[in-house]
């Protein structure tokens, strides 16, 4: 189970480098933000800073690293800071269902297994990949994500059922979907995708390309390959209720859809509603994923300058803002980066990439902790991540509201 960085649970944006013009025209801006939104730091460091790396908390626990990145090893810290299992792990995640996925060895070799939140094993380390678990399973994988084999697991380790193949997922509602003869390459996954029963029968067989699992009794799936196949809506017997028309699509949640449209070199994306009407125009150059009411959303505007030497280049600038389910950009500021909205409160970047300081917004647009750190993760369960200092000697700790 590969875990990314810190940054790399949310987007980070690398920009090219500014001329000093553009730079104090970015100063001006930022200023005005500060200026536009109400100041309010009512945020508290609870966990000083002394984490190599940082992750978000759950059910209670956080993985934590100590130590050189390259070497360090993680262990999990309570809401208090306390170190309630030691740093001896390889790798680490979340808790999930009261047991957390821990890998033991490099991210090659290594192998993944589960621990309580005493520490101890309740199932060894064995697989090549595993999930958290969800509804008392969990996915587990021995070998590659190309040629290995997939099966499920309970919560003692045991095999739930025989089925083994090259895509097995629980979908929580009865079903699993399948999909056997799978293979990836540099355009996305390839067939053949189906659902079997808990009895391990297909009841909509897999004569798919792709697919999800079933949400607000439809799945999305595809027909033909990752360039010009096309994404449609099936419901539990297999019948297509919205036909295959779009260039890809996700699952409803809410009643709504993600879906992008069919053709073009850049994907354009919005949202649909449960009879295929579009609700959200076909625009945006990413999906539109709703958290606490809001998707994020960036623009790039483009322009010329003159660096010393002379030369005339384009100069690139990215900024994100927030969209409500209209598709309407409901706050009317602009940041640097920016996370999606969790409790409330989303993470903020003023400044140039690598140098600018994050803060957090209320839903208003409001700072709620004015722009000061290096680097902030979404809050959960009252507390959020924040790096302190600069990227070499800095550490993480946790702010609470």
């Amino acid at each position: 189970m590969k875990r990314t960085s810190n940054s790399a649970y949310f987007w980070i944006i690398f920009l090219s480098l500014f001329l000093v013009s553009a730079q104090n025209c970015q100063a001006v801006q930022d200023q005005e933000h500060r200026k536009e939104a109400t100041q309010s730091d009512t945020a508290s460091l609870v966990i000083n800073p002394q984490f190599e790396s940082a992750t978000p908390f759950s059910e209670g626990l956080a993985a934590v690293q100590i130590g050189e990145k390259e070497d360090g090893k993680w262990g999990y810290v309570d809401k208090s800071g306390k170190l309630v299992i030691s740093p001896q792990f390889d790798e680490a995640v979340a808790f999930s269902e009261g047991l957390a996925a821990v890998r033991l060895g490099d991210d090659r070799t290594g192998k993944w297994g589960f621990i309580d939140k005493s520490g101890k094993y309740v199932i060894t380390p064995q697989w090549d990949h595993v999930t958290a678990f969800s509804k008392g399973l969990s996915v587990v994988r021995t070998g590659d994500i190309v040629t290995g084999t997939e099966r499920v697991i309970d919560k003692q380790g045991r095999y739930a059922s025989d089925l083994q193949a090259g895509v097995v997922l629980p979908c929580g509602d009865g079903l699993t979907l399948v999909g056997t003869n799978v293979s990836w390459d540099d355009r996305g996954v390839n067939r053949h995708f189906g659902f079997v029963d808990k009895s391990g029968n297909y009841v909509i067989e897999r004569i798919f390309d792709d697919a999800f699992c079933f949400s607000e009794g439809l799945a999305a799936v595809r027909i033909g390959d990752p360039d010009t196949g096309r994404w449609g809506y099936i419901d539990r017997t297999g019948k297509f209720v919205l036909d295959p028309q779009w260039g890809y699509a996700y699952s409803f949640k809410g009643g709504i859809a993600t879906v992008a449209a069919a053709g073009g070199l850049k994907r354009k994306w919005g949202a649909i509603d449960r009879t295929g009407q579009i609700v959200i125009p076909l625009q945006f150059p990413e999906p539109v994923i709703f958290q606490d009411g809001f998707s994020l959303e960036y623009n790039t505007t483009y322009k010329w300058a003159t660096d010393p030497e002379g030369r005339t280049k384009a100069i690139g600038e990215i900024n994100y803002s927030f969209i409500d389910k209209t598709g309407t950009p409901s706050l009317g500021l602009q940041w640097r980066s920016a996370y999606f909205f969790s409790q409330g409160l989303a993470p903020v970047m003023l400044g140039e990439p690598l140098r600018g300081k994050w803060g957090f917004i209320d839903q208003k647009g409001r700072y709620i902790v004015s722009p000061q750190y290096l680097d902030a993760q979404p809050f959960s369960e009252g507390l959020a991540a924040v790096l302190i200092d600069d990227e070499k000697t800095g550490k993480w700790g946790y702010i609470a509201r």
